[in-house]
């Protein structure tokens, strides 16, 4: 069998060859977008952190920061969270402690 439409040197295409029938278009392009802009993906969010770090606590009772270290690794009036050497205070329960003093 015969191919009668295939070039046998196809390294020399002219721009003839390269042309696309009108008759057979490749792509049809919609009037209206594939996704619906929304107002969500223009705004970033920020999220208010949940814990604080003993730095932050040392800057909020006007304290150094060791005294700071020394306060969280001796109270049980405020939840602290230890990951690896990282000291975190949850903000919720240092506020709470704070008001009540």
């Amino acid at each position: 069998m015969p191919m009668t439409n295939v070039r046998k040197n196809s390294t020399k295409l002219t721009r003839e060859d390269l042309k696309i029938a009108p008759e057979s278009p490749t792509m049809k392009l919609s009037e209206t977008p594939a996704v619906e802009p929304s107002d969500q993906t223009s705004k970033t969010v920020r999220h208010a952190p949940l814990v604080y770090r003993v730095e932050e606590i040392a800057q909020l009772l006007a304290i150094s920061n060791r005294a700071a270290y020394n306060l969280c690794n001796t109270t049980k009036d405020f939840k602290v969270i230890r990951l690896g050497t990282s000291i975190r205070v949850s903000k919720q329960s240092f506020d709470d402690w704070f008001a009540a003093v």
